[in-house]
C-alpha cells in the first residue's frame, strides 16, 4: 500500500510539474491591414498564441522607426482589447500612428510581453510616401 501511495503521489508531481513546461512560452503575428504612408494611421492585426489566458494589459503593441543618421520614432500601446479570434488565437487590431514620419523611414512592428519581444511577431516595412 506504502508503494502504491509512493508511485501515485510521483506521477502526480511529475505531471504537476511538467504541465507548465510544456506549455512553451507565447508566439505571435503583426500584419499590416494597409499601406503604411507618411502622415498617416495604419491598422496592425496582432494574434498571439499561447495556452496561457490572454488578459488586457499583459500585452503590448510596439511600433520602431528609424531614418539614416537623422531622427526615430517610437510608439508603444498596451493591448487593452482582445476582439476577436483567428485559428483559435485571440487577436486584435491596433492602430500605428505614422503622422511624424517620412518616406523612407524603415520600421519594425512586434508584440510584447512585459520587456520580452514576442517570437514571430516582428514585422518590418518602409514608409510610403502620403
Amino acid at each position: 500500500m506504502k508503494r502504491t501511495l509512493a508511485v501515485v503521489t510521483g506521477l502526480l508531481a511529475a505531471v504537476l510539474i511538467a504541465a507548465p513546461v510544456s506549455a512553451g512560452p507565447p508566439s505571435g503575428t503583426t500584419f499590416l491591414l494597409g499601406a503604411p504612408r507618411a502622415g498617416t494611421v495604419v491598422d496592425v492585426r496582432v494574434t498571439l498564441h499561447t495556452t496561457a489566458p490572454v488578459v488586457p494589459y499583459e500585452y503590448a503593441i510596439q511600433n520602431e522607426c528609424t531614418y539614416p543618421k537623422k531622427t526615430s520614432t517610437f510608439q508603444h500601446d498596451d493591448i487593452v482589447n482582445w476582439t476577436f479570434v483567428v485559428d483559435g488565437d485571440p487577436a486584435a487590431t491596433m492602430p500605428i500612428d505614422l503622422g511624424s514620419t517620412l518616406e523612407g523611414y524603415k520600421c519594425k512592428v512586434f508584440v510584447m510581453h512585459g520587456n520580452v519581444v514576442i517570437k514571430g511577431s516582428t514585422t518590418s516595412y518602409v514608409v510610403l510616401a502620403p
